[in-house]
């Protein structure tokens, strides 16, 4: 799908949790804020369509001015942006958290891409080092592929079921201490889909060559 036809997608069926739309002057702190403009699809759904509320679960976290239950952990897009600015390691700096999916697993957008890439956090399955992973999926993909979609799981449906490999190599490391170094190989990601045990040991080997 192209952009013109997710936005007219989403805007004919936005769900019945899509707030008014936001401001121009919130969008434009909002970008000041992530340091990078955010990606002109989303920025066109904010002013066109809602301050957050669409997308997948309608949980879509908006701009200021967005007052929603939906995100627990950062009042909207502007607050996680600063935060992430701000914060020792770096990792998320460019990034907003643009959906809560509770029990601290989010999807965020890296505005650094101009397309902006669609990242996952999830710090239960392992350890904070492993917590942030790329999905190697653009902003407008993402979204294309949750319409008419009930997204039972965070990122897609059976993203809970663990392999006994999975669980065999899980341990618990913490960044910035001093502990044995985390052996969980973590999961690769292929156009926003987790990949199965071939292809992790496949991207491993070749990590491991190169």
């Amino acid at each position: 799908m192209t952009d013109d036809e997710v936005f007219e997608a989403i805007r004919s069926d936005p769900g019945p949790d899509v707030l008014p739309v936001a401001s121009s002057e919130a969008v434009a702190e909002a970008e000041e804020a992530i340091g990078y403009p955010l990606p002109s699809l989303l920025r066109r759904l904010y002013l066109e369509v809602g301050n957050g509320g669409f997308g997948p679960r309608g949980g879509i976290i908006g701009v200021r001015g967005y007052d929603f239950w939906k995100s627990d952990i950062f009042a909207d897009i502007t607050e996680s942006a600063v935060g992430f600015r701000t914060e020792s390691y770096g990792r998320q700096a460019g990034m907003i958290q643009l959906l809560d999916w509770g029990c601290a697993i989010a999807s965020l957008l890296d505005c650094r891409h101009p397309e902006g890439a669609m990242w996952g956090w999830d710090p239960n399955l392992c350890c904070l080092d492993h917590a942030l992973f790329p999905q190697d999926i653009t902003f407008a993909s993402w979204l294309a592929e949750s319409i008419g979609r009930d997204f039972a799981d965070p990122f897609y449906d059976g993203y809970f079921e663990v392999s006994p490999q999975d669980e065999a190599v899980i341990a618990v490391s913490t960044i910035g201490e001093e502990e044995e170094p985390c052996m969980w190989l973590p999961p690769v990601w292929v156009k926003g889909r987790k990949a199965g045990i071939w292809e992790r040991r496949h991207r491993s080997a070749d990590g491991l060559a190169s």
